[in-house]
This record gives structure tokens, C-alpha cells and sequence, in this order.
């Protein structure tokens, strides 16, 4: 069970994507296939947040195109998004999952970095052609 940082750093390094560490308890890991995202993991006990930005939704994009884009991201959390979220941050789509660190273990851990994984590179296409003008 993950319990201080260093038991997350290890199942960083284990989970073989590149990483930095940039602050007390967050890292920044990357991976070539995510196509320059970046996923932070932040320990702020007790929880291990996962956060990544997927792209900002262009002032360009209004009206139905909008709200076309907003349902497909509200359908993909009830149906793909399990244990985490699509969300908006501002004009930002970004993707989070959350577990409590007290029972984060190294497969808990990977399978959060594997549904970000996803988030990043399943629909890629599918939003470049809705963010299209």
C-alpha cells in the first residue's frame, strides 16, 4: 500500500514512462505515444490525483458544435471514464482519475496511468475532428 511519496516514485519507475519529479509529492510523466501530453500525479494525502490536459476548446467552437463536443465527453465518462473524468478547467478538456493512497498499490497505480492512457490516444482522432473549423 502506497503511503509516502517514495512508494509512488517506485511504482513510477517501474511503470517505465519517463518522469520528473516537480515538486513534493508531483511528477510529470511522459510517454512519445501520448503526442506531447503529460500526465502529473500528485500525493495529497490521502489521495494520488491523476491529471492530464487533453486540449483547449477553441473560442471558434460555438453552438451545436459545442454542445455536440460536450455530450460526446459526458458520454465517454459514463461508458469509458470508470473510475475517472473528463472535466473542463477553464476552455481546457482535461482527463483525472483519484485513489486513495492508503490502498494504491503498483497495479491500482498502472491501472490509472493505463485509462489516462486511453483518454489520451483512444478518441484523439475523434476530438481533432470536432475541434476541426
Amino acid at each position: 500500500m502506497a503511503r509516502s511519496n517514495d512508494d509512488i516514485e517506485r511504482y513510477i519507475i517501474s511503470s517505465n514512462f519517463s518522469a520528473e519529479q516537480a515538486g513534493n509529492g508531483t511528477w510529470v510523466l511522459r510517454d512519445p505515444q501520448w503526442g506531447g501530453a503529460q500526465i502529473v500525479v500528485h500525493h495529497a494525502s490521502p489521495l494520488v490525483i491523476y491529471r492530464v490536459k487533453l486540449f483547449d476548446i477553441p473560442n471558434s467552437l460555438t453552438g451545436d458544435r459545442r454542445a455536440q463536443l460536450l455530450a460526446r465527453l459526458l458520454q465517454l465518462n459514463a461508458s469509458e471514464m470508470l473510475q475517472g473524468a473528463y472535466a473542463l478547467e477553464g476552455n481546457a478538456v482535461v482527463a483525472v482519475e483519484v485513489m486513495q493512497a492508503e490502498n494504491l498499490d503498483q497495479n491500482e497505480f498502472d491501472a490509472a496511468m493505463d485509462s489516462l492512457t486511453l483518454a489520451i490516444i483512444e478518441h484523439r482522432d475523434e476530438f481533432l475532428a470536432m475541434l476541426a473549423v
